[in-house]
């Protein structure tokens, strides 16, 4: 048995967290993305057309999808922190 950690001898942490496992995951998630749509493609951006790899335009919709919820989600604590007021 061991016994509980004192002040003179901390605990180790493991630097296996859950957290360290998702990202590890996700990563592995991305390198197999990219490697499976390498593929360039024409893309129309309303204004210009231009062709690009499948994985930056789904990249470049995850981050204006990132950027419109952020939007929104501050958007929706102003009106909140104003309506406590």
């Amino acid at each position: 048995m061991s016994t509980p950690p004192t002040p003179e001898t901390p605990a180790r942490k493991s630097p296996w967290t859950v957290r360290r496992i998702v990202l590890g995951v996700i990563l592995l998630y991305v390198l197999i993305l990219v490697i499976a749509n390498r593929r360039s493609t024409p893309v129309n951006f309303v204004f210009f057309k231009t062709e690009a790899s499948l994985f930056v335009i789904l990249l470049l919709a995850l981050a204006l999808g990132f950027v419109a919820g952020w939007l929104f989600d501050d958007l929706r604590e102003r009106r909140r922190r104003k309506k406590d007021d």
